[in-house]
């Protein structure tokens, strides 16, 4: 068999044979543009044809995404936000462990957290917001107590003037809880302007009364609490079915105050 010609490298003046130069490895018969075809010399770096990188194949159009391919990734984004934005919502209104009320935060667990009002009605709004008040005052919660009595009593001023005379009660309370006497003496003036009788308006004048130190209207405001109390009664007005308890206790307080003062 024939030894194969011996050549000259083009690159590198070395004699070699084969295709490639075994000094450089240059190709000795000259390469060929990876792109258009077209004949490379040993040196060129770019084909003089088309421009292209000597020595490397053309690169391979980047495959594009079909149509329904990219309609596919773009509703998996659209869940995966979704179902991101309603984690959020769940855990943000997911009440503590120990949380009576939803919404609310218990006794002790930090700030208090905003009672959830956005399906209520306006009065529905100020009662819950009454009764959240309440429950803490009674629990000795002052940090919810100071955080929802405003909150209440502003919800009470939203309906207006027209409160009836339950509303009225509501929003003294409130206003003793938040340590504003004044403010409940302002609805018993308005109740008892109305009917000097009326035991709701009796009841906060008295309490607004001891609230400020005034012991002489605190007192006479409590005995005619409890000399028109079986009177106003009679009387079966609907707003006294409502804080039924409440005046059993006022009454049965005075009167124990009563009997302890005259035995004296």
């Amino acid at each position: 068999m024939a030894n194969p010609a011996t050549q000259t490298c083009p690159a590198c003046g070395a004699e070699s044979t084969g295709k490639f130069c075994s000094t450089c490895g240059a190709p000795l018969g000259g390469a060929a543009c990876g792109k258009c075809g077209a004949k490379l010399s040993a040196r060129a770096k770019f084909c003089p044809a088309c421009g292209a990188l000597a020595g490397r194949a053309a690169a391979a159009p980047r495959p594009l995404i079909a149509p329904n391919q990219r309609a596919a990734w773009i509703v998996a984004g659209v869940c995966v936000v979704a179902l991101l934005i309603t984690i959020v919502v769940l855990v943000a209104r997911r009440p503590p462990a120990a949380q009576g009320e939803a919404g609310a935060t218990p006794s002790g667990a930090g700030a208090p957290a905003t009672t959830d009002l956005s399906q209520m009605s306006p009065v529905e709004q100020a009662t819950r917001l009454f009764d959240r008040t309440m429950r803490a005052e009674e629990s000795g919660d002052t940090a919810q107590v100071n955080f929802f009595a405003p909150m209440a009593v502003q919800a009470y001023q939203v309906l207006g003037g027209e409160l009836d005379p339950d509303m009225r009660l509501h929003v003294g309370l409130l206003q003793l809880a938040a340590k504003n006497p004044a403010g409940a003496r302002a609805e018993a003036d308005t109740l008892l302007k109305a009917s000097r009788t009326h035991l709701y308006g009796l009841l906060l004048k008295a309490r607004a009364a001891e609230a400020m130190g005034d012991a002489a209207t605190a007192r006479s405001s409590m005995q005619a609490f409890v000399a028109n109390y079986d009177a106003e009664r009679a009387k079966k007005l609907p707003e006294y079915a409502e804080h039924n308890q409440l005046l059993i206790e006022t009454r049965d307080q005075a009167t124990r105050g009563a009997g302890a003062a005259a035995k004296r």
